[in-house]
């Protein structure tokens, strides 16, 4: 199958459509790229910014990413692949399976990757300010801006710096979601390809979002209770409730179910003092 070469793509800019091009960079524009990425890994390296290789080592130092966090995510790992098997092969005996049971399997392994997840986030967000990180970044960026066209033909950021102003707008975030698909062959529905999620998308575990569903295709959470699209728990009514069924408003307060009856202070006579002959 042949490379893509280009995208078109309608933006929506204040409420018009803009068409733009984004092309796949020829070999001078990825040689240009790749000078601009060494540059800024010098000037990186030269102001303090650490290296993938130095960060590690720093990590490790202060305990934020020690022996015991790299065998956590290997266990991990290895505990995702075994699922994976487990859920393609079953026991290995042959012999049907009930979906339920595969259900199970399914769920699990979505648990674990999303301790996984979690756990590597932390060092994730570290590397992305390691020289690498933003070496390989400005590389990125040049081609972003030297392959964006309008329908016309016209070039739509002129220089680097001229993209660098605009990155936040959408036409940027349209262009360069578009360049990393093509380039390092990003499958936008990622998410919905790994093996749990088509195991539980083909017997009717999951919506077209890939949200947990029961029987009546009603959203649920991991343990099957039911929930909105925010995440929110809901009675039998579509009522809003915590996790134990306790009635919530809209806000997620709770919504007293007593009335409480204020104390009246009992009126009580002061004993008047009885006068005495001579006092």
């Amino acid at each position: 199958m042949s490379k893509e070469k280009s995208r078109t793509l309608d933006v929506d800019v204040d409420g018009k459509t803009v068409k733009i091009v984004v092309r796949r960079p020829s070999g001078s524009i990825n040689t240009k790229a790749s000078r601009v990425a060494a540059k800024i890994w010098n000037e990186c390296v030269s102001d303090g910014i650490m290296t993938k290789k130095e960060l590690s080592e720093f990590m490790k130092t202060r305990n934020i990413w020690d022996k015991e966090k790299e065998e956590k995510e290997q266990d991990l790992l290895e505990a995702i692949s075994h699922l994976e098997k487990k859920l393609a092969f079953g026991t290995g005996k042959g012999g049907r399976v009930k979906a339920s049971e595969g259900k199970q399997i399914a769920v699990e392994i979505r648990e674990k990757r999303i301790q996984l997840r979690d756990l590597i986030t932390e060092r994730l967000s570290l590397e992305g300010n390691t020289a690498e990180a933003l070496s390989d970044n400005a590389r990125f960026d040049y081609i972003v801006a030297m392959c964006t066209y309008y329908e016309n033909g016209e070039k739509v950021y002129k220089t680097l710096e001229d993209y660098d102003e605009s990155s936040d707008d959408d036409i940027a975030y349209a262009a360069a979601s578009a360049m990393a698909q093509m380039m390092y062959s990003l499958d936008k529905d990622f998410e919905k390809s790994l093996p749990e999620n088509q195991f539980l998308n083909k017997y009717h575990f999951t919506n077209e979002d890939g949200a947990l569903v029961n029987k009546d295709g009603q959203t649920v959470d991991l343990d099957g209770k039911l929930i909105n699209e925010l995440g929110h728990y809901l009675n039998d009514k579509g009522e809003r409730v915590d996790r134990d069924g306790n009635p919530l408003d809209e806000n997620g307060r709770y919504i007293p179910q007593v009335n409480y009856v204020e104390e009246t202070k009992s009126k009580t006579k002061t004993p008047s003092k009885t006068k005495t002959d001579g006092k």
